[in-house]
């Protein structure tokens, strides 16, 4: 087991930190004992970090932001609290697209109901690997942002893996094809998960410059000051 002390970028506290796992191979492992927002995990505290290097705590309180599939914890709940023109979306085919289900707003990130030029920052964790088309989605993500706006994301890159490749495919009547046997991850939106749709390799960043028009930025952390550590906490920078 590991124990540390280490200051959040999320609640910006010293806080005590624990990992069962010496190795850090769990991203949900490192988690700290006490923390205010529900226990953020590696890239919560990977992606806050970043943020905070382009953005003053004045200029969050005034940003327009775009936040897709949050988790109720964290990093979701810190901007929840703190920033007024925070918006969270989620996707629930069965509801009209812009409707809202409780407090999220319903969207289809490869299909967005918002207006062109809205938000100022765009943020996801960990969504990118669920889309069937995630290209498209970071388009449109690009077209409701303003000139200058960011789109800040973590997504699962695998080290030893240069090509991405797509496990799953929709057809032209909705029906679903898969290579493999189908991988799902947790949803805080649907207790079914989401299938994996996509799995990354070092060649993302170059994908994403020649599909979308946005210059790329990836930052990997590592780092005990702030209890960023282990594998794939690689964060994507995307700027128009």
């Amino acid at each position: 087991m590991i124990e540390y002390a280490a200051n959040c970028p999320i609640c910006l506290k010293t806080q005590q930190f624990q990992c069962t796992d010496d190795y850090f191979s769990s991203r949900d492992g490192l988690v700290a004992q006490n923390c205010p927002y529900g226990n953020c995990v590696t890239r919560e505290r990977a992606l806050a970090y970043t943020v905070r290097n382009f953005y003053s705590e004045r200029d969050l309180l005034r940003l327009k932001i775009h936040e897709s599939s949050p988790a109720n914890r964290g990093l979701a709940m810190w901007f929840a609290n703190s920033c007024p023109r925070y918006i969270q979306t989620g996707f629930f085919p069965e509801h009209p697209l812009g409707s809202m289900i409780g407090k999220l707003r319903n969207e289809n990130l490869e299909c967005q109901t918002f207006a062109d030029e809205l938000f100022d920052l765009v943020i996801h964790l960990d969504v990118l690997e669920h889309l069937f088309e995630p290209f498209q989605a970071l388009r449109e993500i690009r077209r409701t942002l303003v000139m200058g706006g960011k789109c800040i994301f973590s997504v699962p890159t695998e080290c030893d893996r240069f090509d991405s490749v797509r496990l799953a495919s929709k057809d032209c009547d909705g029906n679903i094809k898969t290579i493999g046997i189908p991988e799902y991850h947790a949803n805080p939106q649907d207790s079914q998960g989401s299938l994996v749709t996509w799995r990354y390799g070092y060649n993302l960043p170059l994908l994403i410059a020649r599909e979308t028009g946005f210059d790329v930025e990836v930052r990997r952390i590592q780092s005990n000051r702030i209890a960023v550590n282990g594998q794939m906490t690689e964060i994507y920078i995307l700027s128009k």
